[in-house]
């Protein structure tokens, strides 16, 4: 089965905790889903050993037995191709196109993690995220704050993944701080407005959330009003619905 690749508007637009609850919603709805990130950067020492703390969040989910669910883990909290060089390693693009296409081949439902933004540079070739996106062609799902700035933000990471002609699933927006609700609303609002881009779900702003993010009955809380059916209506279709 293919997949779905998780991009974000920036760092810290929510995407691994996106990709966690999509994961978490789509198996409550019977869909087999195996969450991936290909590059991974700010390793965790943890258990005597360099773990990827976004692959941990996805441990949280029942049943997700692989242990190696990335191809690139770096020490260094940065850019890709400077956390790679920083340990004198550096990206082969074509092997996460490889390590993409051979996993969406499989069974299972591959959600692809993205670093980062679009245009996240993976090494000092000019290749960046958004070559890999277009090469593996997989519908997109963009990670977005709801706070002040995103409006443009996510119109360009719209733009842009149009310019590559990728389909776009949906939307699904975080409130990464007790900002304006009103303000919040708006913005979700106008994005939908001026793209037309359907929004599968929204991530309320919640103190600690990785925490509660851990309960199983807290992560179907958030999702239970999640537009899902659309999702799985593509998925379905070979992603013939999807813009």
């Amino acid at each position: 089965m293919p997949g779905i690749f998780i991009t974000g508007t920036d760092t810290d637009a929510g995407k691994t905790i996106t990709t966690l609850l999509l994961a978490h919603g789509l198996k409550e709805r019977g869909v087999d889903v195996i969450p991936y990130k290909p590059v991974q950067s700010g390793a965790e020492w943890k258990d005597g050993e360099w773990k990827a703390p976004d692959v941990e969040m996805y441990h949280l989910l029942p049943d997700i037995q692989e242990e190696k669910l990335y191809t690139y883990l770096f020490k260094k909290a940065s850019s890709p191709h400077l956390a790679a060089e920083e340990e004198g390693a550096a990206i082969d693009e074509e092997a996460i196109i490889e390590e993409i296409k051979e996993r969406s081949s499989r069974p299972k439902l591959l959600l692809t993690e993205g670093a980062g933004g679009l245009y996240v540079p993976l090494n000092r070739k000019g290749r960046c995220l958004i070559d890999v996106m277009e090469e593996v062609s997989l519908p997109v799902v963009i990670a977005a704050r709801t706070g002040l700035g995103t409006i443009n933000h996510t119109m360009l990471t719209i733009e842009a993944i149009k310019q590559r002609k990728l389909p776009i699933a949906g939307l699904v927006f975080s409130s990464t701080s007790p900002g304006e609700k009103d303000m919040e609303e708006d913005n979700m609002k106008v994005i939908y407005e001026l793209s037309r881009i359907p929004i599968i779900g929204h991530i309320p702003f919640i103190e600690d959330l990785p925490n509660s993010l851990k309960h199983d009955r807290y992560r179907s809380e958030i999702v239970k009003d999640w537009h899902f059916n659309r999702l799985m209506e593509g998925i379905k279709n070979g992603y013939k619905a999807f813009v």
